[in-house]
């Protein structure tokens, strides 16, 4: 059973690593679907030693995980708009992909989900 999402990303040009990590799975199934959580949050690490890094809690829990209805195009979408992943041909780093955070777009080179997974114990 899943417990959680993480997504971690590559700036391209800078090497800042920008994730998000959401208590909740993710499931390419869904289609145009929100679930809710307080528990999701954003991070930037700006560079090797931390300094300026980021840490915050997505605004609205009510939208803290959107199923779009392209899931060819688009990739985890975390909060209302607060960050998500586009790309056209599959594979968000082969062509002039979009990632966002509050509306600030760039570009990756490299990318990773997670599927967190609580391991029981017998």
């Amino acid at each position: 059973m899943c417990h959680g999402t993480i997504v971690v990303t590559k700036v391209l040009g800078t090497d800042e690593i920008v994730g998000v990590y959401n208590p909740l799975a993710w499931d390419n199934s869904k289609r145009d679907f929100y679930l809710k959580t307080n528990d999701s949050f954003i991070f930037s690490l700006k560079n090797e030693n931390f300094q300026n890094s980021i840490l915050r809690r997505v605004k609205n829990g009510d939208n803290a995980l959107y199923y779009p209805n392209n899931q060819n195009v688009y990739g985890p979408y975390i909060g209302y708009c607060e960050f998500m992943m586009r790309s056209y041909v599959s594979d968000f780093t082969q062509d002039n992909n979009v990632c966002r955070i509050n509306g600030v777009k760039f570009s990756i080179y490299d990318y990773e989900v997670f599927k967190i997974i609580k391991k029981q114990i017998p």
